[in-house]
C-alpha cells in the first residue's frame, strides 16, 4: 500500500444512461451519421464500513442531501431528440460540422445550446469528522463495475470505439475517456476531417485557442488511467486520480456523453439499439 495514504472502499456509485440509436442512411461520413435519444435512469450508492463516507445527491448546496440512490439531472438546454458526433479537446467548447464539400468535413461552428450531445449533473461529498487539518481523498474509478463492461451490448454496433465520457469537478479538471481500446474494421473506419486544408490524423481532435477553431492531440484516455484495482492484500493505483476532493465540500461533477466526430470508428456501423452506463468510485484518504 502506497505510503501516507489509509484506503476506504466508500459509496459505489452506478450512473445508468439509455442510449438509442438511429443511423443514417443518407451518409456514410464520420459526421452526420448518427441520430440518438438520450435519457438518464439514476445513481445509486451502497455504503462503506467506515465513518468517512462519499455522498451522493441530486442537488449542491444548502440543498445537498446524501441518497442512496440520488437522480442525475440532464443539463442541456435542448430536447434532445437529434444528437450528432462532435468534437472537444476540453469539454468546453464543442464544435460540429454543418456542411461537407466533397465528403470532407471542412467547416466547423461552435455546438450553441449544448446541443447534439449528453449533459448531465449531480453532486459528490466526502463528509468527514475528526480528520486531520489538510486531509483530502483522492478520488479514482472502481475497477469492480468497468464501464466498458456494462456496455458489452453496445459492441455489436461499435458505438464504444467513437464514444467519449467526459467528466469535470466544480468546472474543472476535466478528464476523457475513450470507453474502448478496440477499433472498428478498416472497411468501417473513414477520415474525413480537414482543418486548415490538412487531413486530421487518428490520434487528433478539434479544440478551440483565442476564439479560433485548430487541430489538437486527443486528449481521451483509457479507463485504466485512473482506476484503482483492489485485491485482499494490495492496492495497485494508477498514474493519477480523478482528482483530490477537500473534505466536507460539495462538489458539482458534470458528465458528457458523445461521439467523437473526428474518430476515424465514427461512421454508419455505430448504430445500437440501447445500452447502459455504470461508474463507480473509490476514495483514497491521504492524511
Amino acid at each position: 500500500m502506497r505510503k501516507g495514504y489509509r484506503v476506504f472502499r466508500l459509496w459505489s456509485i452506478a450512473v445508468s444512461m439509455i442510449i438509442v440509436l438511429l443511423v443514417l442512411s443518407v451518409s456514410t461520413y464520420a459526421w452526420f451519421t448518427v441520430n440518438r435519444i438520450v435519457s438518464t435512469d439514476r445513481a445509486t450508492a451502497r455504503s462503506g464500513t467506515d465513518t468517512l463516507e462519499l455522498q451522493i445527491s441530486s442537488a449542491g448546496g444548502t440543498s445537498f442531501k446524501g441518497l442512496k440512490e440520488a437522480d442525475i439531472l440532464q443539463v442541456n438546454h435542448t430536447s434532445l431528440t437529434k444528437l450528432m458526433p462532435v468534437s472537444t479537446a476540453d469539454l468546453k467548447t464543442f464544435v460540429y460540422n454543418p456542411v461537407s464539400e466533397g465528403d470532407m468535413a471542412t467547416t466547423f461552428r461552435t455546438v450553441e445550446n449544448e446541443a447534439y450531445y449528453y449533459h448531465g449533473r449531480f453532486y459528490l461529498r466526502a463528509e468527514a469528522e475528526g480528520r486531520a487539518p489538510g486531509a483530502k481523498m483522492a478520488l479514482y474509478l472502481d475497477e469492480e463495475n468497468e464501464v466498458g463492461a456494462a456496455l458489452a451490448k453496445a459492441e455489436e454496433g461499435m458505438f464504444l470505439n467513437a464514444a467519449r465520457l467526459g467528466m469535470t469537478f466544480d468546472g474543472e479538471s476535466p478528464v476523457i475517456f475513450a470507453l474502448s481500446e478496440e477499433e472498428n474494421p478498416t472497411e468501417h473506419q473513414v477520415r474525413n476531417t480537414k482543418w486548415n486544408g490538412t487531413l486530421l490524423g487518428d490520434d487528433q481532435v478539434l479544440g478551440m485557442s483565442e476564439g479560433v477553431i485548430t487541430g489538437v492531440k486527443d486528449p481521451a484516455i483509457a479507463l485504466s488511467d485512473r482506476t484503482i484495482v483492489m485485491s485482499d492484500t494490495h492496492v495497485t493505483f494508477p498514474a493519477a486520480p480523478l482528482m483530490y476532493m477537500e473534505l466536507n465540500r460539495i462538489y458539482t461533477v458534470d458528465v458528457y456523453l458523445y461521439i467523437e466526430g473526428c474518430d476515424p470508428d465514427c461512421s454508419d456501423s455505430i448504430g445500437l439499439q440501447e445500452a447502459d452506463l455504470h461508474l463507480a468510485f473509490y476514495g483514497i484518504l491521504e492524511e
